[in-house]
């Protein structure tokens, strides 16, 4: 069994790795970096409980691609279309921005893998992301009904995630512009709105689909 030292400096190498990351990035953040930063003497300390530096980032990745599903624990399929759409909109708002997630340097990590992917990106979204968006290209064909076409439900998709993605990725300007406002105070707020604006938007896509009536000269 662990004893609990090992358990305590392998949680202070796993919490100064994110923050050296997040400072460097991946291919930048040294080990040493990493063992200085969690008052680990030993250089080897990273290897020694990770395995490697690439082991360790790998590990925070997978906390972060996995962080979506604990946020997700109800049953998707007895839900509608419109409360799957409403869960996932809420899930996806308190993962961002409950307890200030969005201004963290685990937050930092995941922009950096967006704008400058690790050899691990692959793998994340083959384990991660691409099941979730399937039953969510699923949920949007539903909403949008009869004759919506794939394009269709991913275009809906990328609309709402770009609204619930906003702040995390624009925070720096946004809160300048707009320095009141508490995006971790009103991130339930900030669900409740993106679902209302998206049934909008999705009902206007879906008109698009209804046979168009004809005009009453016969023309």
């Amino acid at each position: 069994m662990p004893s609990k030292i090992a358990d305590n400096t392998r949680e202070k190498l796993f919490n100064a790795s994110i923050r050296v990351f997040a400072e460097k990035g991946f291919r930048d953040a040294t080990v040493r970096e990493i063992c200085k930063e969690a008052g680990a003497a030993n250089i080897n300390a990273v290897n020694y409980y990770f395995g490697s530096k690439e082991k360790l980032y790998r590990e925070i990745l997978d906390n972060i691609f996995s962080a979506y599903d604990r946020f997700d624990r109800e049953d998707w399929e007895r839900k509608t279309p419109q409360e799957q759409l409403q869960s996932m909109i809420s899930n996806f708002c308190a993962m961002l921005y409950k307890d200030n997630a969005f201004a963290s340097d685990i937050t930092s990590i995941f922009i950096s893998e967006m704008t400058r992917p690790s050899p691990f990106i692959e793998e994340m979204v083959d384990a991660y992301n691409r099941p979730r968006v399937e039953r969510h290209l699923k949920m949007f064909k539903a909403l949008l009904g009869e004759g919506a076409t794939d394009d269709m439900a991913r275009d809906c998709l990328v609309s709402v995630a770009g609204q619930l993605l906003y702040y995390s990725f624009a925070w720096p300007v946004f809160s300048r512009l707009f320095p009141g406002y508490a995006a971790n105070e009103r991130y339930e707020q900030w669900a409740d709105h993106v679902y209302e604006f998206s049934l909008g938007g999705i009902e206007a896509v879906r008109n698009q689909l209804l046979p168009k009536k004809e005009d009453a000269h016969g023309d």
